[in-house]
């Protein structure tokens, strides 16, 4: 995918006229000099760029960005609706948004797999929201699934939605050099899959590492602080949305504020969840990836609305621990829904 012309390192006021004249990302350069006609201001924004940044736009040494570039970035990035009600709604009703991290964080059957294989399905199916940097108008994401415990069903997702399975591409990991490879090698990984990654999932981020090294902490600790920095880049870079799964500690006391939002049908913006259900899992690696995440959302296995348990089957609690762009609440998604 081509770089976004906000992201270049290239003064505020040549990324502006970029975007003023409709060039979005580095191809859309690329493709404007090699138009009969060309703009003067255009090839000497081309001439910056070549001895700035490497092939399609990559960053050869570290330049800052200036807060104009990085909020028209931010209002140029596109959302995708991952298709449950009370997600979305804590989400600012925008689903999640490219370029973003979100840590998801829940004990063992709170529903973190079932998770990953709806927002995989709601990536591949969005059609009508493609970022410019996708190339606009029609056509469909595709989505990487990095299984490290082996939980991927196709099954499952096969009865979630079987036109989307030949967009997600699984990849089965063992090992932290292996996870540590394939972060570094993503580039590589978008060109195999073919077409536009809008989604990359990994389920679950804290298991390779203490398979590798259960007795050696700061040895795990400092691979994950790497691969964090990986995970951090890959969302930047290649403009898409970053889901990680992290594995719970035993036992957790931390609790979202509550809001006081109506409840709606949908179970987001809860604010009257049940009394006894009040401790939130917390993350086994502490705060490794809620350091690079945009949000951080906790699931648990949870009986949803006190008012229609029975109709709803049961349900899995969702909170919204920790956003830079949301304020915490929480909801609840219904098993059957």
């Amino acid at each position: 995918m081509s770089r976004s012309v906000l992201s270049l390192p290239i003064p505020a006021s040549s990324q502006e006229w970029l975007v003023r004249n409709g060039y979005r990302t580095v191809a859309d350069i690329d493709e404007g000099c090699t138009d009969d006609g060309k703009d003067a201001t255009l090839l000497r924004i081309k001439s910056l760029l070549s001895t700035s940044t490497g092939p399609n736009g990559d960053n050869n040494s570290n330049v800052s960005s200036n807060a104009w570039s990085l909020v028209q970035q931010r209002r140029t990035q596109r959302h995708f609706l991952t298709r449950i009600d009370a997600l979305d709604g804590l989400l600012g009703g925008h689903g999640l948004r490219l370029g973003s991290i979100v840590e998801v964080v829940g004990d063992p059957g709170s529903g973190q797999t079932q998770l990953c294989l709806q927002l995989c399905v709601a990536a591949t199916a969005t059609v009508h929201q493609l970022s410019p940097a996708f190339g606009g108008g029609a056509g469909t994401m595709r989505a990487v699934y990095v299984d490290c415990v082996g939980a991927f069903s196709a099954t499952a997702a096969e009865r979630l939605c079987q036109d989307a399975l030949d967009k997600i591409s699984v990849f089965r990991i063992y090992a932290a050099h292996e996870l540590m490879a394939l972060l570094s090698s993503f580039d590589s990984i978008c060109r195999v899959v073919g077409g536009s990654v809008g989604l990359l999932v990994v389920n679950t981020v804290s298991w390779p590492f203490l398979a590798s090294f259960p007795d050696n902490i700061m040895r795990r600790q400092t691979l994950q602080a790497a691969a964090a920095a990986l995970i951090s880049q890959i969302a930047s870079k290649h403009d898409i949305a970053v889901v990680v799964v992290s594995q719970a500690k035993a036992t957790s006391s931390r609790q979202p504020p509550r809001n006081n939002a109506n409840r709606s049908s949908s179970g987001a913006g809860n604010s009257n969840m049940p009394a006894a259900a009040s401790r939130w899992p917390a993350s086994m690696d502490g705060d490794i990836w809620s350091r690079i995440s945009t949000h951080r959302i906790a699931l648990r296995r949870g009986t949803g609305s006190s008012t229609q348990p029975a109709a709803l089957g049961g349900s899995y609690d969702v909170a919204l621990c920790g956003s830079s762009e949301y304020p915490a609440s929480q909801g609840y998604i219904p098993i059957n829904g």
